[in-house]
């Protein structure tokens, strides 16, 4: 850990690795083989708090900033990358409501929020990058708005029981709609069946003539690229948090096996090769804590950290993948076998690099904020 925490983030930092350890690390391969989470696993989850973490005070939160959510994030993704990646999914959904929600919507939905999961919702069937080309819609009627469209590939998709929708409300604009799974013509479909994070529901909804009132838009209308691109920044230092915590992961299995396993007469911890993968996960991943800690941190001061969330998404998920082979590596055949949770970690970790925009999309935005920099 690299940045200073406060006596209140020490103390939540203690209590979440207390509640991980106990109810999160025993059950991080059962809940990769079955595809879900514990029954009461959720419920503790839920009735500890940690869905209200960053939700201010006075609507029932905690009201911790983004360093103690990131340290949050990171301290479950060691114990289970699901975990970690469905608080992200609700963090960073809450935070757009947070941000651009009138103060009736706030009253109403942010108190929900400490119990009910959040999810925000971009991507249709057609692709995500491309914005402009989605075909969801919200059509003004009277004082009311009508909601139409699908959307696909929605973290907590299913789990989630409210949402940000990114809808169209011109040809050339789009809009932000908050949306409860209550309203009459909303409907959850499909789960994904994805190979990595498989305790993460991923999943799509339906939105058939679904009406809601003016209140329900979250900032302006046509301020949805705004809302959409915001989204993404708070996740992406949530992704870098999972990264660092998948690395971490990966080099506590490496160096417990390499310290009991023999080649002949000698310790395998002490052959350089096993070395030098030990050394290149630890560097990985206080790198990529180094990336995701700096952008929370200025996140919290008011500063710009999109460029840095970035960094942390798109290191850090390249990272991990590398960081995950070396520990298999390490354990050798035995690496490569489900009795072990490696094969499981380079999954989750492979999801990294897809979710939040691909790793060439994160390329070309960094290159961008790069050379903008110096043009000034």
């Amino acid at each position: 850990m690299s940045i200073k925490l406060t006596q209140p983030q020490v103390m939540l930092h203690q209590m979440v690795t207390d509640f991980a350890d106990k109810e999160v690390k025993p059950f991080d391969m059962w809940i990769d083989k079955h595809r879900e989470y514990p029954s009461e696993l959720w419920s503790n989850m839920v009735n500890t708090g940690f869905l209200g973490l960053t939700i201010p005070e006075e609507y029932g939160g905690a009201g911790f900033d983004a360093i103690a959510s990131s340290q949050t994030v990171y301290d479950f993704a060691v114990r289970n990358a699901s975990v970690a990646f469905t608080l992200e999914g609700h963090y960073k959904t809450v935070d757009q409501v947070m941000k651009y929600a009138t103060p009736e919507l706030k009253e109403k939905y942010l108190p929900q929020a400490n119990h009910r999961v959040f999810g925000f919702s971009s991507t249709e069937p057609q692709g995500g990058s491309n914005v402009m080309g989605f075909t969801a819609s919200a059509v003004k009627e009277g004082d009311k708005w009508v909601l139409n469209g699908n959307k696909t590939m929605i973290t907590n998709g299913g789990l989630a029981e409210v949402y940000c929708v990114l809808l169209k409300t011109a040809p050339n604009e789009l809009s932000c709609f908050l949306v409860d799974e209550d309203m009459p013509g909303f409907k959850h479909g499909k789960r994904e069946e994805f190979i990595g994070m498989t305790g993460t529901p991923v999943g799509e909804i339906f939105l058939e003539n679904v009406m809601v009132t003016e209140d329900h838009l979250l900032g302006k209308i046509g301020q949805g690229v705004e809302i959409g691109d915001n989204a993404h920044y708070d996740a992406r230092i949530s992704m870098g948090a999972i990264a660092a915590g998948i690395t971490e992961h990966a080099l506590t299995i490496a160096v417990d096996y390499a310290k009991k396993r023999d080649a002949i007469d000698t310790p395998i911890v002490q052959l350089h090769s096993i070395q030098t993968k030990i050394t290149e996960i630890a560097i990985a991943k206080e790198n990529t804590q180094l990336l995701y800690q700096e952008a929370a941190k200025l996140k919290t001061e008011g500063k710009s950290y999109a460029k840095v969330s970035t960094m942390a998404k798109s290191y850090g998920s390249r990272a991990s993948v590398i960081a995950a082979d070396h520990a298999l590596q390490v354990l050798g055949g035995y690496g490569y076998s489900r009795e072990y949770p490696v094969e499981h970690l380079i999954r989750d970790a492979r999801a990294l690099q897809l979710a939040e925009g691909s790793l060439e999309k994160m390329m070309i935005e960094i290159a961008k904020e790069v050379v903008n920099e110096r043009e000034e």
